[in-house]
């Protein structure tokens, strides 16, 4: 039986319908992170997560060439035209260089 809309909005979240009906694939591994103004770790899964973590809630410089080549990565991911894993790679050295990779 074929997947209705809201199966996919369940498995893949609301950016399936932004990204033209692609499916951002989550990511194999989380990426745990640590902002300043959390008082808990955060666990981001796939690259719609970073890229809605990048754009608003990111404490370190985003001026920083890693922040921006992580948000690109993934804003690219979420519209299917890089691999979700290139994506995750970028995210994971923006938070290590702005120091709250966990």
């Amino acid at each position: 039986m074929a997947e209705d809309r809201w199966e996919r909005e369940e498995r893949y979240g609301r950016d399936i319908e932004r990204a033209g009906g692609k499916q951002p694939a989550p990511w194999n591994e989380s990426v745990v992170i640590c902002l300043p103004d959390a008082y808990h770790h955060l666990l981001v899964g796939s690259a719609s997560q970073a890229a809605a973590v990048l754009q608003n809630n990111w404490s370190g410089s985003k001026s920083d060439p890693a922040y921006q080549a992580a948000l690109t990565a993934c804003l690219e991911a979420v519209n299917g035209d890089v691999p979700s894993y290139m994506a995750r790679l970028a995210f994971e050295k923006a938070a290590r260089d702005a120091g709250v990779l966990r």
